[in-house]
């Protein structure tokens, strides 16, 4: 029998358009990022292998920087791991960089950070190019209270008002190190966050709450009177999908090279 110790372990930097598929995550009847990437890397190497992501994203979100890692019984050039794979896999999901990497590593628990990007489409008329990649929003948006009310996120915080009523039962203690706001090609809205973990969609009524609360002249202030409830149903709306990208996944010093 084939010992764990004599498998060779890789890691991938993958990114993927999320618009076709049910999330990052097998499902049963539905097409996910994870059976894709499976049976790509049976295709080449006629093994079956299970990946581990380090977040798995839902339906719609995209990702520039997922990690994944996954275990093979022969090692592989990972410049050929790079090229073969994508040329099995669908057009919206590509391997950015592959990695040799030791069985200590693991693409979730290794993780020490993550950052993601919320995109809103700024401008009173529709683009077919923003379609299923940021949210349209008519209004223009005033980057210096978006920024102002950000503020009160970072540091260590109870986001309980921040998640899903079905996960307010767990631990919602969370550190944000920053989160930026940023305005680029005129027309493009950037929130920058990023955290040591999130919860679930976290980011996504974050952002929905600082738009909300810009659009009903609310003070930037109130952002911290929504923290200090602890209650989903103070915050606001939750952000499409679409406009959500896993940017990058942060790991401590012994796997520096994974930080590109």
């Amino acid at each position: 029998m084939e010992s764990r110790e004599s498998r060779v372990r890789y890691a991938l930097i993958v990114q993927y358009d999320g618009t076709a598929y049910s999330g990052f995550q097998i499902q049963n009847n539905a097409n996910s990022i994870q059976s894709e990437i499976e049976k790509a890397i049976k295709i080449l190497t006629h093994e079956e292998v299970r990946i581990v992501a380090a977040g798995r994203t839902d339906a719609g979100v995209h990702a520039l920087g997922q990690v994944i890692h996954f275990d093979m019984s022969k090692a592989i050039a990972t410049e050929k791991l790079c090229i073969s794979l994508n040329g099995i896999l669908p057009a919206d999901i590509a391997v950015k960089k592959a990695f040799c990497v030791n069985s200590s590593f693991h693409s979730r628990y290794s993780a020490i950070a993550r950052e993601y990007c919320y995109i809103m489409y700024n401008y009173p008329y529709k683009s077919p190019f923003m379609r299923y990649r940021a949210m349209w929003v008519r209004e223009p948006i005033d980057i210096e209270f978006c920024r102002k009310a950000a503020q009160y996120c970072i540091g260590e915080k109870d986001f309980a008002s921040f998640c899903k009523k079905n996960s307010a039962g767990e631990n919602t203690i969370r550190y944000i190190e920053y989160i930026t706001v940023e305005r680029m090609f005129d027309t493009l809205v950037v929130f920058t966050i990023k955290g040591n973990a999130f919860l679930h969609n976290m980011v996504r009524i974050l952002v929905g709450t600082i738009v909300q609360l810009m659009k009903e002249g609310k003070s930037p202030e109130t952002m911290q009177t929504i923290l200090q409830q602890c209650d989903r149903t103070y915050s606001g709306i939750t952000v499409p999908a679409y406009g959500l990208y896993l940017k990058k996944v942060y790991y401590p010093e012994e796997f520096e090279f994974l930080n590109v």
